[in-house]
């Protein structure tokens, strides 16, 4: 890995000799601004792997510096510096993505601590976006891959695949893929799901679901308690927080909807 580039933004030159010289000794590459505007200027110059920034500068102030960051699609890890009256900035700028706060004055050790944490952050991320680029680079090849050497099957049926936003169903295999996350999906879940996308954007009753999913009829009452379990199993599989679903929605009187 790299040295690490860090770029030191405070309009308090004390505290910029105090930073620089504290993590000069664990081997970062150091570059320092003097305020918000020199700040922007040397982000749009260079990258860097981590940004300590100092909130209550003037003209341009941290929060500023940092949504220029953000806007930028800079990942640099953001380490804020804040005194006790600007809290409720420090807690904004997390919200907008910075790794951690700091109230000055900060304590070296505490300083070189959270810094190389934020960087091996910053690193993991970095791996992490890399491989799911990698495994999407893979299933748009086999997606390529399959159309070549099934042409037979693609002429007979050409709705093999599903698109709906991010939910990819192939037909051919009874799978389904969700961004670059595939779904592990029982045959009934499987057969839920395809019912679902299909329809959409229109609801599907409880019977239309048994009926697809199941095939057999059922009243409205024993459709409803069957198709709660299973859309309840197929929501922990697909939601990020299955008690507040994003892409299987609840129509109340309708059924359920897909909404991805």
């Amino acid at each position: 890995m790299a040295t690490p580039r860090i770029l030191i933004v405070d309009d308090d030159p004390n505290v910029q000799y105090v930073l620089k010289r504290t993590l000069s000794k664990e081997g970062y590459e150091i570059e320092t601004a003097d305020d918000g505007l020199e700040a922007i200027h040397k982000i749009g110059q260079a990258r860097y792997d981590l940004i300590l920034l100092d909130l209550s500068m003037k003209p341009v102030g941290g929060l500023q510096v940092l949504n220029t960051v953000r806007e930028r699609g800079e990942d640099s890890a953001v380490i804020i510096l804040t005194g006790y009256s600007t809290t409720d900035s420090a807690v904004e700028a997390l919200r907008l993505g910075a790794f951690d706060y700091f109230y000055k004055p900060a304590s070296p050790d505490a300083i070189r601590q959270r810094v190389q944490e934020a960087i091996h952050h910053r690193f993991q991320m970095q791996q992490r976006s890399q491989l799911l680029s990698q495994i999407e680079d893979l299933r748009q090849s086999l997606i390529k891959f399959d159309n070549q050497v099934e042409p037979a099957e693609q002429a007979a049926s050409p709705q093999r695949f599903l698109r709906r936003g991010k939910l990819v169903i192939d037909h051919y295999h009874r799978s389904a893929t969700l961004g670059v996350r595939p779904l592990d999906l029982t045959t009934t879940e499987f057969d839920l799901l395809v019912c679902l996308a299909e329809a959409a954007p229109s609801p599907v009753s409880p019977q239309q679901l048994v009926l697809s999913a199941l095939n057999y009829e059922s009243n409205e009452t024993e459709a409803s308690e069957i198709i709660r379990y299973h859309i309840h199993q197929l929501r922990k599989k697909i939601e990020v927080n299955a008690a507040a679903p994003k892409y299987i929605v609840t129509v109340r009187y309708k059924g359920y909807l897909w909404s991805g």
